[in-house]
């Protein structure tokens, strides 16, 4: 499976190279947008409308509640997400990949493993960079190809994957900048597999040239529960347990910055944490990635 995967990403790349005169830059450049500020928190599903070639290391540290099945815990990620320009419209993502490292306080057994991988296109269907306005829809298939696995419960790496459809946008009005992402991250096995609608917001704001605070909303609610197990909680944006009493609407809140090194270079920091009742594997997060684009 992981070859087919790996075929399929060089099979679109050198598809649409050969279609369109290729253009890394994408939305960014000369005559193109010039305020690009992407969102910190939610990587794998806030998924940016600028069309850009990048790579973005990311370490996500996710505490488990205390009154989680496992009394708490600690989930430790370092991924690279992976984005190709292939016009100034046309993108390929590769967003969700990265090895995971799992602390149980009890009950389950600590856990180390690959994630499943993750791989799309996305096409800006609107783009005016006088007034930083962009608009994209998007679609990313997660093949089960992770290790992840603990007390015979499959966290990654079962199932038939997911298709991921978004849509994404962004403005500029005077210093700030706002972004909204909307998207429903479907289990191809629904008896194995939660679905899931996600909805992020974004706003930064410009202090100078190189400090731009940022607040986040995520709303992950699981819409389709599986029928692999019988609990009420999910796995959210990490893991999928295949709950079937999951359904119901964990949302969060993020505040952190980015800063920018260069014209090519930016790093991002954010503390993430609910801001509704249920919780499920989440008590708080922080994130810190770079992002390198041409």
């Amino acid at each position: 499976m992981k070859n087919i995967v790996i075929k399929l990403s060089l099979v679109l790349l050198f598809a649409a190279q050969s279609a369109l005169a290729v253009d890394f830059h994408g939305s960014l450049g000369e005559g193109k947008h010039t305020r690009y500020i992407p969102p910190i928190s939610n990587p794998l599903f806030n998924e940016t409308p600028f069309i850009t070639t990048e790579l973005r290391p990311i370490i996500l540290i996710n505490e488990i509640p205390d009154d989680f099945v496992t009394t708490g815990g600690t989930i430790k990620i370092i991924a690279a997400e992976i984005r190709v320009a292939l016009s100034d419209r046309l993108g390929f993502i590769a967003s969700k990949d990265g090895y995971a490292d799992i602390d149980f306080d009890a009950v389950l057994p600590d856990e180390t493993g690959s994630a499943n991988i993750s791989l799309g296109l996305k096409y800006a269907i609107f783009s005016d960079p006088s007034t930083g306005s962009i608009f994209t829809v998007g679609l990313e298939y997660e093949a089960p190809i992770g290790t992840l696995e603990t007390g015979g419960i499959d966290l990654q790496g079962q199932g038939d994957g997911f298709i991921d459809t978004f849509i994404s946008g962004a403005t500029t009005v005077g210093r700030w900048g706002i972004q909204g992402n909307a998207g429903y991250n479907k289990a191809l096995d629904d008896e194995h597999d939660s679905s899931l609608l996600h909805l992020s917001g974004h706003v930064n704001y410009m202090v100078n040239d190189w400090f731009f605070p940022t607040l986040e909303l995520n709303v992950f609610t699981t819409r389709a529960a599986g029928e692999r197990l019988p609990f009420d909680f999910e796995g959210i944006d990490l893991v999928n347990f295949g709950s079937s009493n999951a359904n119901g609407t964990v949302t969060t809140m993020a505040v952190g910055a980015r800063f920018i090194f260069n014209d090519n270079m930016m790093f991002g920091v954010a503390y993430e944490a609910p801001v509704s009742n249920r919780k499920d594997i989440m008590d708080h997060r922080f994130y810190f990635d770079m992002v390198w684009h041409f």
